[in-house]
């Protein structure tokens, strides 16, 4: 199929050339209206579609987004990038979506090879605790907007949920139901902030109360699978959080299982980033992170640090408690 170009549009809609890439750049100044819709009926009636390589060579502009998520198979991470997506369609951009793996090194490649294909700004979910470890990205003037999760010392702006004042709210309500100990179940915490300020939030409610609180750092199914069977062992009165969504689901399944009567054997609430918790077992009581706003709440904020320099700080999208049954 022959490719049309930009002279045939622009001689089908009898105007220049120059008018087309005005055009094609939203750049309309004093066209009129009548122009613009004849020249948007030519390219949908030739099936004209403009090389994203010569606009950005004429613009200088790559309209290229850079988004790398820590581990793509996380349904928080699938919310993010349509929440993302969704943001940058509309304005003209297209993402390069990359997955890290969870791994600091892997990370460092691709945020290298997105540098590298121009992109004009990067929207991270870091692997990494350490700012330094990204440093080479601001000496290239790209900006960069964290999701998720913060780095130490804080040096660029993240979109988050309001991890803190969620957990407090949900421990606090469950201790009165007289929980003597809580278990925070969690990937490993030191690797990510997030991870951290949930749990020490736990455990200076739990403690506050004068109960116990244990945290239990679990790396794969397997293993959580010991650790639940302990934590059963346990005699008194007995409540479960799980940090995130994956190790949420992953317990209600051991639970389920083992045939475990929820809350009567043991409670059981946390984070969830899949939005499946009324579905299980008697309704699980969680905190719902709003996954889809956080990414679009993102993108809205990289295209104005396109514009101009913005201050640095956390951007806070409230998640939304659900309670059910389980606690």
């Amino acid at each position: 199929m022959k490719k049309i170009t930009i002279k045939e549009v622009a001689e089908e809609a009898g105007v220049s050339k120059t008018t087309i890439s005005r055009f094609l750049n939203n750049n309309y100044g004093n066209m009129s209206k009548e122009t613009k819709a004849r020249i948007a009926d030519v390219i949908e009636r030739l099936g004209y579609r403009p090389s994203k390589q010569a606009q950005a060579l004429k613009s200088k502009h790559s309209y290229l987004i850079g988004v790398v998520v820590a581990d793509i198979s996380n349904m928080y991470s699938s919310l993010l990038l349509k929440g993302i997506g969704s943001v940058l369609e509309k304005s003209g951009y297209q993402m390069i979506i990359m997955d890290a793996a969870n791994s600091v090194s892997l990370e460092k490649e691709l945020l290298q090879k997105l540098i590298d294909q121009s992109v004009e700004g990067i929207i991270l979910q870091p692997s990494s605790r350490q700012s330094s470890n990204y440093e080479f990205i601001a000496e290239h003037n790209i900006p960069l907007l964290l999701v998720d999760r913060q780095t130490e010392p804080e040096r660029w702006t993240s979109v988050i949920t309001n991890n803190i004042a969620a957990t407090k709210e949900v421990i606090e309500k469950a201790l009165e139901k007289g929980y003597e100990h809580v278990f925070v179940v969690s990937e490993p915490v030191k690797d990510v902030s997030t991870r951290e300020d949930r749990y020490r939030t736990v455990q200076e409610t739990v403690l506050k109360s004068q109960k116990q609180c244990h945290l239990i750092e679990v790396s794969d199914e397997d293993e959580m699978t010991g650790k639940i069977e302990e934590i059963l062992q346990q005699p008194n009165k007995k409540l479960l959080f799980a940090s995130n969504g994956r190790v949420l689901m992953e317990s209600l399944t051991i639970l389920i299982h083992k045939n475990i009567s929820i809350p009567a054997e043991i409670g059981i609430t946390g984070f969830d980033d899949w939005n499946l918790t009324e579905l299980v077992g008697p309704g699980i009581t969680s905190v719902e992170q709003p996954s889809r706003k956080i990414g679009k709440r993102a993108a809205t904020h990289l295209l104005e640090l396109l514009k101009d320099k913005q201050p640095v700080g956390e951007i806070i999208v409230p998640s939304a408690i659900r309670w059910r049954k389980s606690v």
